[in-house]
């Protein structure tokens, strides 16, 4: 479901949704069995979270410059 979007905003919205899920997951098992090692994946994942968006959005803004629109049809052009 995520792939059939047309908007790039969109996309990103749901990879933030996916990846704020699993963070929520291991804040659950990091309480409940008092692990660091769920403490440092989800350091990592907050990290993982914060180059993607910085990505992201770097390619949606170079996407609305180049194109004039915010549809991922026309993100070949930006291969150039």
């Amino acid at each position: 479901m995520l792939l059939s979007k047309r908007h790039i905003l969109s996309i990103l919205i749901g990879i933030e949704l996916f990846l704020n899920g699993i963070n929520l997951m291991f804040i659950t098992f990091a309480k409940s069995y008092s692990s660091y090692v769920a403490d440092i994946l989800i350091l990592f994942i907050l990290v993982i979270t914060a180059c993607e968006v910085a990505i992201g959005l770097a390619i949606f803004i170079l996407n609305q410059r180049i194109n004039k629109t915010i549809d991922i049809s026309n993100l070949e052009s930006l291969k150039d």
